[in-house]
Order: structure tokens, then C-alpha cells, then sequence
């Protein structure tokens, strides 16, 4: 059953759409050089380094795609993008969207087996990002930075785009072992810019954070809707900051529009409650998504501050957003998690039964996306793009076309729809879609391990976390974990590993979930015992540290991301660590010192207590960033997590 819009978003985003001039042949590179036209001289994006205008970063994308273009980029070739959050990020992104290619991003602290494979599986021959990077090897590098592009024209490359093209390439996590590129055409992602900047309601006025990560499809939502309204872009100072460093970087630059995980919209609410204070002022708008939103998060939100908040519900298969659920005031939503809305414009959305016949209102049935929202499919595997995407049964469009998300919803009685739960074994760990099959499949490429399941457990502090069980000889966990960080990102690498003689099974031959013992968190422990005494700054350290993963004992040596924690859990460490000490310990120093020992001597000798307090040594890492943070970790040790 289909939602149906108000009429006032229904007129809104008619609108929008007429008026941004959506035609057959207007794509994103079109209309962003309209806005350039427009206002040439407004700021575009700042960073760490500074700011661009809409001119400036035209021009430095026009000579980049000059580049791609003599290199050979051109319609349905791919060029890998592999750079850290900032201008050179957006500038690169639109060279390749103006050369006509499709991009294909890259987190930099991607594993370099994962990133071997990526590139491969997508078919890329060129790459923008910097020389020498583990995982590229046959693939031609291009470096913004270099000499090559000064004295290049600035001139726009004029290669047409039109809507059937390929725009972009992200690959997601899949069932049988390897990761799914899902590819996405132009027209596709012109709709969901424009229809995206009308429901947040952009204008040139507004400063929009970008937080999500080079990888996340989030990234175009937080850049695409923003440049064609004329707005601001502003990246945000780390990956993932703290609340209160965060809420500092929103005031500083009088952010207007912020788009977080879900995940990091919890923790803000509970660091809100723990040290109550203004929300920054400028704030018009908070966007949640990647992960369920639960009522209880809203009701400690608006306890706080009355600024507006938007669930976004999507998949990568449907262009990043799908549906939205604007909460802008009283009364409260019912029941425990937050509906996902009403489908945004350009998208349909159907609650069907195993028949695709609509199911009745208030009744379960598995969510189906269609509309001008709807990726191509996945990249070169059209058996895959044959079983997800299904002929649609209610289109009047020959040839269209529905996603199967393998989500679970029902139709409210107020029209929106609600998530209520997944048809297979897909989780959300931090707001990235993981399937426990690949990372059961990546363990068992371990010569130890003989049998493997993995699979997320609720942690009604953290939400859910990833427990593998395994049936192996003599294996240590850090050796698992070591193994699986060599292939898979941070947010698919278990914490938590469970030896077993055997799987359980039922009477059918499948795995036996109520048999799975579920690990007790207080009593686990996550090295040896420690063969020297704490200091007392070290014992403080290690307090924190149990008590935030839970765990019995902390090795002097463990690193904090190699022993379950991650960047959320390390907001956490930074509030109570700070708390513990009567000074601010800035993230930073927590990224780049994740060992007890380490943290303890930095400081201890002075240069932790303010984020610009760091010496000459941290300061360029700081400027350079959680990925280069990241990449300089994994050399120096054997794996670890986020």
C-alpha cells in the first residue's frame, strides 16, 4: 500500500522540481554550473584549510576533469575517488561527474585486500587520490596536488551528461561473502538533489555540515542539494567528533542544516543530559538516518533544544533517501522507534505481501521503492539486479521497475509508514548496512577456523554489536580480528569472539540462535594479566576504558580499537576521560594515542589538555585528518576497528 503525500508536499515538491528545471538533459554537473553562474563569488565549502568559492571550485574541478577526459574518462567508465573528507573530496567528485565517468569512493582506511577488490570488481583504470597507496596496484593514479594541473584551462570540459548515465558506483555489504556495487545513474541522483534541497527547504543562506565519511552515500546528500541551493557546505573538523567539539565547529561557523548517523544523534542526547547546555544557535534543522530512531532519543533531543529533526529512511539502492518524517514539535510519535515518513518526491512506496499484493493498513509486509529514486541495479551482475529489482506491478511507466529492501514496515494510520524489523539477517552496525554472511564467509578464510556464524546482538546502550562464533583450533581472538581487519572496514570487524566445539543446530539442520550462548560483557577480559602496576593516570585511563567496553581488564599495550571499542564508543571515553581528569581531552589525542601507555605519556607530559595544545608533531595530524590518523595505525599494527 502507497503512502500518499500532502498536498502541500505533493505542490512543494512539484515545484522544486519545475522550477530547478529537471529536464531530460539537465543533470547534477548542469545544474551546480548554473548555480556557479548564478553566484560565482559566494563561499561553496570550507575546511580545515579554509574556504572555496562556487568560481574557484569550479574552475579546479573544470581543469581536474580536463585531466580524466585526455586519460580516457568518459560514459560508463568509473574512476575511483580516495581522499579524505574536504575540498579536494567535493573537487575531485565533480571533475568526475563533469568528465562524463561515474565515480567510485573510497574511505581511505579501507583495507587494501577490500580496496584491491573494489577496484577491480567496478573495473576502474584511473583513480584520483595520492601515490603510492596500498591496493592500487594497475590502476593509473592521478594526484590533485600535482604540478600537471596548474596552467590547465579552467574551462567547463563540455562532454554531455544525460540521466541514463552512470553517475556513481558504492558498494555495500553482501550475503555471499563479497560486497555488491550498486550503481547509480545521473538521473537518479539529479532527483534526489533537488527533491532533497526542497524538503529541507535550502536556500543560499544555509551552511550545511558535511560529517558523513568519503565512502557513505550520505556524503552526496550533505554536498549535491546543498551546491545546487547556492548554500555552504562545511566539513566537519574530524569523522567523528564529540558532541561538544562538534557543537563548537556548528557555532564557529553558524551551521544552519547538520546531517548525523542516528548512532551519534544518541550519544549527543545522552552527553546533552550528562552536562546540559545550549544547542548551538544557528541550528535550523537536524537530518538522523542510517539506523532505526527510537522516540525516547527524540523525547531527550526536545528536552534540550526545540530545533526541528527529520528521520531519512533509504538504502543505497535507492539513492541514499527514500522517505523522510519530519518531528517538529508536540505531540510525540507513538510507540518506540520513530516512523520513516512518507516517500520523497520522485519516489514511490509499497507494503507488500510474498504475492507483491498490497497488505492492509497497520499490517506487516515487506517494503518495495520505486520511482525515479531506483539505482540502475548492481554493477555487472545482473542475476543479482534481476532477483532485487522486480517488474512493478502499480507503475504506469513501461518497464518499471521496484527495489525489494528486505525491510519490514507497516502503513500507519496516519499515512506514514514505520520500520518495524529486517526479512533476513542484515543489521545496521553505526549506520553502516552489514551482512553477517560475508564477515562468517571472511572467517572461514582463516587455515584455524573450520566453521564460523556472526551475528548482532542488542546492546541497549550502544545498540547492536557483532558477536562471531566460532569452531576452530587454538586461535586467539586478536588473531581473528587481526585476520578479518585485513579485508573488511572497522564496522564489520566482530568485538567479540565465542569458541565453540561445535554450531548448534535444530532438527532442520539450521543454526540454533537460542543455543548461542550471548557473552557477558562484565566478565569478559581482553588480554593478560597485567605484569606491572598502573600509575595512577593509568589506572584512570583504564577505569574508563572497562567501563565503557564493558570488559574485566585492559591490557597496559591493548589498543582501544583492536579490543571492541570504535569512534562512538571513544565520544564516550573523551566526556567521562575529561570528567575524570577536571580537563578536556580532545579527540584527536585519543585517535592518535588508542594504547593506555600511549595516551598516559601524552598526557602526562602536557599537551593533552586542549585540542590546541597538541605541539608541532600532532598538529599535522590533526590537519591531515581521522584517515591519514587511520592509515598510519594500520601500518603500525597487525588490524583493529573504528
Amino acid at each position: 500500500m502507497r503512502p500518499e503525500l500532502s498536498e502541500e508536499d505533493e505542490s512543494r515538491a512539484a515545484t522544486a522540481l519545475s522550477s530547478a528545471g529537471l529536464r531530460a538533459v539537465v543533470c547534477v554537473p548542469q545544474l551546480f554550473e548554473e548555480r556557479v553562474r548564478a553566484s560565482p563569488d559566494a563561499v561553496a565549502v570550507v575546511d580545515r584549510d579554509g574556504c572555496v568559492t562556487y568560481a574557484g571550485l569550479d574552475a579546479a574541478a573544470n581543469r581536474l576533469a580536463g585531466v580524466l577526459v585526455e586519460r580516457g574518462a568518459g560514459a560508463e567508465s568509473v574512476v575511483a575517488v580516495n581522499l579524505p573528507r574536504g575540498r579536494e573530496l567535493v573537487t575531485a567528485v565533480l571533475a568526475v561527474l563533469k568528465s562524463g565517468a561515474a565515480y567510485l569512493p573510497l574511505d581511505p582506511t579501507l583495507p587494501a585486500e577490500r580496496r584491491r577488490y573494489q577496484l577491480e570488481a567496478a573495473g576502474v583504470a584511473l583513480l584520483i587520490g595520492p601515490q603510492g597507496c596500498e591496493g592500487v596496484e594497475g590502476v593509473e593514479v592521478v594526484d590533485p596536488p600535482a604540478g600537471e594541473l596548474a596552467g590547465r584551462s579552467a574551462q567547463n570540459p563540455a562532454v554531455a551528461v544525460t540521466p541514463g548515465d552512470l553517475a556513481y558506483v558504492i558498494f555495500t555489504s553482501g550475503s555471499t561473502g563479497r560486497p555488491k556495487p550498486v550503481a547509480v545513474t545521473h538521473g537518479s541522483l539529479a532527483n534526489h538533489a533537488v527533491s532533497v534541497g526542497a524538503a529541507f527547504d535550502l536556500t543560499a543562506a544555509d551552511r550545511v555540515l558535511q560529517f558523513a565519511g568519503p565512502g557513505f552515500d550520505v556524503f552526496g546528500e550533505e554536498v549535491f542539494p546543498t551546491l545546487l541551493a547556492g548554500a555552504r557546505v562545511v566539513v566537519a573538523p574530524d569523522s567523528v567528533p564529540s558532541p561538544a567539539e562538534l557543537e563548537e565547529h556548528l557555532r564557529r561557523e553558524r551551521v544552519t542544516v547538520a546531517n548525523v548517523p542516528t548512532p551519534y544523534w544518541d550519544q549527543w542526547v545522552r552527553d546533552l543530559d550528562a552536562e546540559p547546555r545550549e544547542v548551538p544557535e544557528a541550528l535550523r534543522l537536524l537530518v538522523v538516518g542510517s539506523d532505526t530512531g527510537h522516540t525516547r532519543t527524540l523525547a531527550g533531543w526536545r528536552g534540550h533544544t526545540s530545533v526541528p529533526v527529520v528521520n531519512a529512511y533509504g538504502l543505497t539502492e535507492t539513492t541514499i533517501t527514500a522517505t523522510l518524517q519530519a518531528f517538529t514539535g508536540e505531540p510525540m510519535p507513538e510507540g518506540e522507534t520513530l516512523p520513516i515518513g512518507r516517500p520523497l518526491a520522485g519516489a514511490r512506496a509499497y507494503v507488500l505481501d510474498a504475492e507483491l499484493e498490497p497488505v492492509a493498513a497497520g499490517s506487516r509486509g515487506e517494503l518495495y521503492v520505486g520511482g525515479a529514486v531506483l539505482a540502475r541495479g548492481y554493477l555487472g551482475q545482473p542475476g543479482l539486479t534481476a532477483d532485487r529489482f522486480v517488474p512493478d506491478p502499480f507503475g504506469e511507466t513501461p518497464g518499471g521497475r521496484l527495489f525489494r529492501t528486505g525491510d519490514l514496515a507497516v502503513l500507519r494510520a496516519d499515512g506514514a509508514l514505520a520500520f518495524v524489523g529486517r526479512a533476513d539477517d542484515q543489521v545496521k552496525i553505526r549506520g553502516q548496512r552489514v551482512e553477517p554472511a560475508e564477515i562468517s564467509a571472511a572467517l572461514c578464510t582463516h587455515p584455524a577456523v573450520r566453521q564460523a556464524h556472526v551475528r548482532a546482538v542488542d546492546d541497549e546502550a550502544d545498540g547492536k554489536r557483532l558477536v562471531a562464533y566460532v569452531v576452530a583450533a587454538e586461535v586467539e581472538s586478536s588473531q581473528l580480528r587481526a585476520h578479518l581487519a585485513m579485508s573488511l572496514p572497522a564496522a564489520m570487524v566482530p568485538a567479540c569472539y565465542v569458541l565453540l566445539d561445535e554450531l548448534p543446530l535444530t532438527a532442520n539442520g539450521k543454526i540454533d540462535h537460542r543455543a548461542l550462548p550471548v557473552p557477558t560483557a562484565g566478565g569478559a577480559t581482553s588480554g593478560a594479566p597485567q605484569a606491572v602496576a598502573l600509575t595512577g593516570l593509568e589506572e584512570q585511563i583504564a577505569a574508563v576504558w572497562r567501563e565503557v567496553l564493558r570488559v574485566g581488564q585492559v591490557g597496559l599495550d591493548d589498543s582501544f580499537f583492536e579490543i571492541g571499542g570504535h569512534s562512538l564508543l571513544l565520544v564516550q571515553v573523551q566526556r567521562k576521560l575529561s570528567g575524570a581528569l577536571g580537563r578536556q581531552v580532545p579527540g584527536v589525542a585519543l585517535f592518535a594515542h588508542p594504547t593506555i601507555r600511549r595516551l598516559a605519556a601524552h598526557l602526562r607530559d602536557g599537551s593533552g589538555p586542549t585540542a590546541g595544545a597538541l605541539g608541532d608533531e600532532r598538529a599535522d595530524e590533526r590537519r591531515s585528518g581521522y584517515a591519514r590518523l587511520q592509515q598510519r595505525r594500520a601500518r603500525q599494527s597487525t588490524g583493529g576497528a573504528r
